[in-house]
This record gives C-alpha cells, sequence and structure tokens, in this order.
C-alpha cells in the first residue's frame, strides 16, 4: 500500500508503545502466575512528563513466554490533566541495554482472568488519581545496566531511570505448551471468549477515498489480527496488512464484548486504541457477526479522517487455519491461495507479517509452481473508449451483483469487444486453470480494467477477481453510476417480460418463536433465482450462497418498531414512497447498512406480527424481476 507523504507525522513517538497492546494475545499461553515482588529504589525516582507523573517504585526478573528473562519495572502513573487518560496513550518509552533496544517481553500476571503485568496500561484514569502500572522488557544479559526513558507523547518531557538488574530479584513463572493456533490463545471453557480470542486473517478495502488518498480508491489488501479478550470482557485487537507487521501494526485496539447481539458470538466494540495514524473513540468499531452471511466471519468497518484525507474502511476476518470454502473464491483474500494455503496445510502458526515465512526452512512456494497450460486461448486487442472502461467498472463493481458468475463471454458482451489475452496459467492449490485479461482505453492506455477467469468447467471462465488501473473508481461511480444503473434496468426489463415463471411459497417464523408465521406467495423466475433457507431471503442467482448476490429477505417481528433496532447504524437513511404489496399498505425506506445498500419495505399484518421484506443491492425499478415479484406477493396469516 502507498502511504502518503507525512503518512506518519503528528503522531507520537510511540512505536514501543503501540507494540504494548499485541502483548494480551501471547500472554495467554502462560499457565501459572505470579505477582511480581518489587524491590524498594534507594531513591525514589519521580519524572514529570507535563501533565503526567511516573514515580518509580522498584523492578523484578521473570520469564516471558518464551522462557527468557525479562525486567519488569513498577511505576506509579499519575493523571495531572483536564481528562481521562492513560499510561498507554500518554506516555512512549524506550528501554536499551548496552546500547541496544531491548524488546518487549510478554510476562502473565493473572492466568484465570488472562491479565498481563501491563494490562493496567489500557486503564483510564480520573484528573488527580494515580495508578500503579508495569512494563516488561527481555533482558539481552544478566548484569547489564538497564536504562529506560520515558517521554510525554504529544510533548517534549521526558525522564530517566537506570536499573542493575543483577540486584534484582527473581519470581519464577512456569509456561504452558503452545495451543493449535501458536501460543496466540489458551481455551478458557468460556465459549463466547474462546471464539473471539486468537489469530484471525482476511482482508480489508478502501471504498470513499479522497484527499491523498484519492487515488487508492477500491484497493484492498490481505490482512492479520489478534484478539485477546479477558475474563472482565476488555482486551484488544491488533491488525497488520502487508505493509505493517505485528510489531509494527495497522490498527490497535482496546474494545470490550458484550453477550448482547443478534447472534451467539455477541458484540464487540472499540473502546480507545487507533487506526494507522487517527485515535478511535467508544463504539467507532461495533462488531456483530451474527449480521453476516457466513459462520465464523466478522466485519469491522470505519471511517479514516485526517484533514481533507478520507476514505471509509471494510476488514472482514475468519480463524487462522480455517478453510474458506464456503464462499465464492471471488471473497478470498488475495493471497489467500499462494500464501495462506500452504501454511495452514502445513499446520503452521499465523507469522508476525503476510508473506512472511514461519520459519526458516518451510518455503510455501517449495509447493508445485504454476504452469502453462496447453490451452490456446482467444482474445483481441481489448480496445474501448474511456467511457466504456469506466463504465464498465461501475457496472462490474456497484450494478452487476453477480459479476462473479459472469462468463468471459459475458464481458465481452457487456465491452463489445474480446479483452487483451494476458496470460493462462495453473493453480495448483485451487485446482483450476486461470485465464487473465485487459479492457484498455482508446485515449490513454494506462486506463484499463485487469479481469481474472477461473475455469469453472471444462472451456467455461468465468470471472474471479478485477481491479483497474490508472483512474479514479471514485469518480466513475460520481459520473457513470446512475447511468450504468438505468442502462442495468432496461436490460432487465427486456429480460423480464419474457421470462418463464414458477409459483413460489414459503413461511417465515418470527423470531424465537416458531408458531407465529406468515404465509408469503408469489412468481420467481423457473431459473435465476433460489431461496436461502437460513438467510429467508431469495436470492438472485441459481445458487443461494452466491457471494454478494442481490436478495429479497423477509423478517418477522412483533411490531414495526423492532425493525429500528440498528436504525441509528444506518447510512444515506431516506423515507420513500409507500408501497402496496398483496392489498397491504408498506412503509418504504432506503439506507446502507453493513456493506449493502438496502430498500426495506415494512407493514403491520395484525397485533403480533409485522412483516420487513428487504430488498438487498437490488433496485425495483417497474418492469424489472425484483418489482415482478413484489407485485404478485400474498400473505396468510396463521392463526396464533
Amino acid at each position: 500500500m502507498c502511504i502518503p507523504e507525512g503518512y506518519w507525522e503528528g503522531i507520537m513517538k510511540q512505536t514501543k508503545t503501540k507494540l504494548l497492546c499485541l502483548l494480551l494475545a501471547a500472554l495467554m499461553l502462560l499457565s501459572s502466575l505470579t505477582a511480581c515482588g518489587k524491590d524498594k529504589a534507594k531513591d525514589s525516582n519521580l519524572i514529570k512528563l507535563g501533565d503526567y507523573e511516573l514515580l518509580y517504585k522498584g523492578a523484578c526478573i521473570m520469564e516471558d513466554s518464551d522462557g527468557n528473562d525479562a525486567i519488569v519495572l513498577t511505576l506509579d502513573f499519575t493523571n495531572n490533566g483536564k481528562e481521562n487518560a492513560s499510561y498507554l496513550w500518554s506516555v512512549n518509552e524506550t528501554v536499551m541495554q548496552n546500547g541496544t533496544e531491548l524488546e518487549i517481553a510478554a510476562v502473565a500476571a493473572d492466568y484465570e482472568s488472562y491479565e498481563t503485568v501491563i494490562n493496567s496500561q489500557f486503564t483510564d484514569i480520573a484528573p488527580g488519581t494515580t495508578l500503579e502500572v508495569q512494563t516488561a522488557y527481555v533482558l539481552r544479559n544478566p548484569t547489564g545496566t538497564v536504562e529506560a526513558t520515558f517521554e510525554q507523547i504529544f510533548g517534549k518531557k521526558s525522564g530517566k531511570i537506570t536499573v542493575d538488574p543483577s540486584t534484582l530479584s527473581r519470581v519464577e513463572t512456569t509456561q504452558t505448551g503452545m495451543t493449535d493456533d501458536g501460543g496466540l490463545t489458551a481455551a478458557t471453557g468460556d465459549a463466547l471468549l474462546d471464539w473471539w480470542n486468537g489469530a484471525w486473517y482476511g482482508w480489508w478495502k478502501m471504498t470513499g477515498c479522497s484527499g491523498s488518498y484519492e487515488s487508492m480508491e477500491g484497493q484492498w489488501w490481505d490482512v492479520c489480527g489478534e484478539i485477546a479478550i479477558g475474563a472482565d470482557d476488555t482486551g484488544t485487537i491488533t491488525l497488520w496488512d502487508e505493509d505493517y507487521t505485528r510489531a509494527d501494526p495497522m490498527a490497535l485496539a482496546s474494545v470490550s464484548l458484550n453477550e448482547a447481539g443478534t447472534g451467539e458470538h455477541g458484540t464487540v466494540m472499540s473502546e480507545g486504541g487507533r487506526f494507522t495514524d487517527t485515535a478511535l473513540a467508544h463504539a467507532d468499531w461495533i462488531v456483530d457477526p451474527g449480521l453476516l452471511d457466513y459462520d465464523d466471519l466478522i466485519w469491522i468497518d470505519g471511517d479514516y479522517e485526517n484533514g481533507d484525507d478520507e476514505f471509509h474502511y471494510d476488514i472482514y476476518l475468519r480463524p487462522w487455519g480455517l478453510y474458506w470454502e464456503d464462499m465464492d473464491e471471488s471473497g478470498y483474500p488475495y493471497r489467500y491461495t499462494d500464501w495462506y494455503l500452504p501454511l495452514i496445510d502445513a499446520g503452521m502458526s499465523m507469522p508476525d507479517a503476510i508473506g512472511e515465512d514461519p520459519s526458516n526452512d518451510f518455503n510455501p512456494h517449495d509447493s508445485a509452481p504454476l504452469t502453462q497450460t496447453d490451452a490456446a486461448a482467444s482474445g483481441g486487442d481489448g480496445i474501448v473508449t474511456e467511457e466504456q472502461v469506466q463504465k464498465g467498472y461501475v457496472w462490474m463493481n456497484e450494478v452487476n451483483h453477480n459479476i462473479f458468475d459472469a462468463a468471459y463471454e459475458d464481458i465481452v458482451a457487456y465491452f463489445g469487444v474480446e479483452g487483451q489475452f494476458v496470460k493462462e496459467e495453473y493453480s495448483d492449490h485451487m485446482k483450476a486453470n486461470y485465464r487473465y485479461y485487459k479492457w484498455i482505453s482508446a485515449d490513454d492506455d494506462s486506463h484499463f480494467i485487469y479481469v481474472n477467469f477461473k475455469e469453472e468447467s471444462p472451456g467455461i471462465y468465468e470471472v474471479s477477481g478485477y481491479n483497474t488501473s490508472g483512474f479514479s473508481g471514485n469518480e466513475a461511480i460520481a459520473k457513470y453510476l446512475d447511468t450504468v444503473k438505468a442502462e442495468a434496468a432496461e436490460a432487465n426489463k427486456a429480460a423480464s417480460a419474457n421470462a418463464e415463471m414458477k409459483d413460489f411459497s414459503v413461511e417465515i417464523a418470527q423470531f424465537a418463536k416458531d408458531d407465529v408465521k406468515v404465509k408469503i406467495m408469489t412468481k420467481i423466475p423457473v431459473s435465476g433465482w433460489s431461496f436461502d433457507d437460513g438467510k429467508r431471503s431469495l436470492v438472485e442467482n441459481d445458487d443461494p450462497t452466491a457471494f454478494g448476490a442481490g436478495a429479497i429477505q423477509f423478517e418477522v417481528r412483533e411490531n414495526v418498531e423492532k425493525f429500528d433496532f440498528y436504525k441509528d447504524s444506518f447510512e444515506n437513511y431516506k423515507d420513500i414512497e409507500d408501497r402496496v404489496i398483496g392489498g397491504i399498505t408498506f412503509r418504504g425506506r432506503t439506507y446502507k447498512y453493513i456493506g449493502y445498500e438496502w430498500i426495506q419495505y415494512i407493514a403491520q399484518l395484525d397485533d403480533s406480527r409485522a412483516l420487513s421484506i428487504g430488498l438487498r443491492n437490488l433496485d425495483c425499478v417497474p418492469g424489472t424481476m425484483p418489482d415482478i415479484i413484489l407485485n404478485n406477493m400474498t400473505f396468510i396469516l396463521n392463526s396464533n
């Protein structure tokens, strides 16, 4: 990822401070706990850092999670400012021994609660109060003098203390073996905590980019993460993408866990921390896995704002070691095949950096190399107008929600010309052939759409991925979205007018009340639509689990007010004209939520039932198939 000039300007010198967050994860592999005793210093060492004071109280030696000797410093942190503050986001520390900077150590304080010796650093304290904190570093040798420097974040004040480790007492601790996820977590017996805690892997994407990030619209990267939440339901999320590492992460968030949510895994919420160079606040992240269409998947979204530099980010993560076979390949991270699969196939834990091997003797590229197939791929010059290139991107990215079911011939039909053939190769891990094509602007050959196609059946290549080059996707969407939608609607109307239809019916029960149901009847096309029982949705695809496909989702609740539970999180909310469906007047509204554009119709059917008909990533232009399905819809209410 390209980082704009001045990206880190104005940020505290806190590389080491940031690293403290990730210790919570590594510490869970420790099995026994011991409180660190304090050796009284001969002279109190008071350090004043602007609005804060540090009083050095003593130190001891403990073993870290790797069996190394670590020095554990104990200090009183006093907040003399006007606002609540934590040590973690107020003080930066650097610890040296014999001229070499020491690494942060993972040392357990309380196994039962998964607390670490640095756990108190995350605690906000009120003005005028004092909190005891500890910090820990791996010693390079047992005798060399240790010099610790403490600096005020966003300030110029600093102070130092020196400690002779040979004079310190030792507090013994023992370790457990590594866990299946590489020592990131240990099972707690708490199903909720055990589901969240551990290593995660996925991808993240930038949209709505402006300022320095405008050229990065729609770009995406693989991402790794660690989640570490203790028995008190607080902890951290640490994330790094291809341009960061575990030691220098992209995001460090303090979080809280609540068992309340739409599903069995509850909800995680941000309480503080940072995403790149901007602060995170309470509820900037609200992570509810129950809202998503797949098991073992979490979605984090937020908005980055720094002056004129802005973008929206969406982060999708699944547990490390999980095969994504339940999801269409279009939803895979970019490095899923060439990096992630070889690692998990070998039973390896998550490395410290994406693309990095976990050990010196393992190379994911030692697996069978990609080889040229002997098939002769067709192709042309791929030359189209600049308008066609940009409208093609809008169509693929915003309008055609079944783009990953589109064959090469469908893309050719849209552009009107064969694509320029780039290469063909065989993926040993995916056991499939791939072809790569470009459609290029006649006005500027640096402007093009690059499309990957996978051979899904002999001779049939379907879209597996695409990206753009040379032009702003955001500007293309702003300029052409309405036009492309209108063109797609006209094509849909023409196809729908001649579509062969069949009867469809389904009973939708109220949540947790199987005896309270609504029977929905309508007509749907003989092909091209299916029903997803789990999501209670008519899906615009023959495969009801198709990734990104548009859908009509049904939900029954006690009253219409129940459908406003997440209303405060709806984006671009707008009330629209009421619609009569099955002889009943439904209230209409549109909004964006969990990454989808929604048209929702809601009505109270009787005293105990309200029905929501939500069109997800579907337009409902008169004459199109969604409109036809709604026009044919009727309802039957069962007796309570």
